[in-house]
Order: structure tokens, then C-alpha cells, then sequence
């Protein structure tokens, strides 16, 4: 019987954690977004030329946003994991979306992480990008 009620409640834990992280917000880093908000050629690395580069950085939401403008705050992730704050981005926003892009410009190659926060400066999404030079 116990054995019983700890695989029902293990099933039940997973599905929860598979629906849970089935409508997650997320952000995705593209070369362009469509007109219903998906992402077009996304990658986590882009090759930028010696003057820079920019690509879009995509946020979807399984709600409405409820927020009039949004934080991107990027930071630089060195070689030991630490993360150094390179700069903060500030879009105006409607409340009722549900998705959501910036186009950014990056002039230096690294790995950067990029924290998306709303107008409470509540944490919405994060994610990391690789930028690369090209040679």
C-alpha cells in the first residue's frame, strides 16, 4: 500500500513539473520575430563583425504582462562563472502582452546573461547568449 501512494505521489509530482515548465515564460535570443511572436533563426551564439552586431532578444509569457515598461539587465559571465553588470535597458511596455522583443547591439564577444525584470522589478525570465567575433 505505501509503496503504492509513493509512486501515485512521484507521477503526480512529475506531471506537475512537466506542466509547470510546459507554459514557463522564456526568453529567446533570434535574428528576427514574427508577426504571432515566434522567434525566427534563434540560437544562443551569434557572430557579431568588429563594429558589433545586434539580434533580438524575444520574451514570451504564458500571461498578460501587467507591467508598462521592462528591465533588461546583461551581464558579462567570466571564465570562474562570476557575473559582471555591463548595462541595463529599459522598454516601454503594455500591460496586456504576452510576448515582447528588444533589438540589441553587443560590440564585444563573451558570454553574457541577460535577466529580464517588470515594472516591480519582479524577475520574469533569464537566460545566457554567447557572442562571438567573427575572424
Amino acid at each position: 500500500m505505501i509503496k503504492s501512494i509513493t509512486i501515485l505521489l512521484t507521477s503526480l509530482t512529475f506531471q506537475l513539473f512537466i506542466s509547470t515548465n510546459s507554459v514557463a515564460q522564456s526568453l529567446h535570443f533570434c535574428e528576427a520575430v514574427d508577426e504571432d511572436g515566434y522567434a525566427i533563426n534563434e540560437s544562443n551564439t551569434f557572430l557579431i563583425g568588429n563594429d558589433g552586431g545586434y539580434f533580438d532578444l524575444l520574451v514570451r509569457l504564458p500571461y498578460e504582462l501587467k507591467s508598462y515598461y521592462v528591465n533588461y539587465d546583461i551581464y558579462e559571465v567570466k571564465a570562474d562563472g562570476s557575473e559582471q553588470f555591463n548595462l541595463t535597458i529599459r522598454q516601454d511596455a503594455q500591460p496586456d502582452w504576452e510576448f515582447f522583443w528588444k533589438e540589441m547591439t553587443f560590440y564585444n564577444e563573451g558570454i553574457f546573461k541577460v535577466y529580464v525584470y517588470d515594472d516591480n522589478d519582479y524577475l520574469i525570465t533569464s537566460s545566457i547568449v554567447n557572442v562571438k567575433k567573427q575572424q
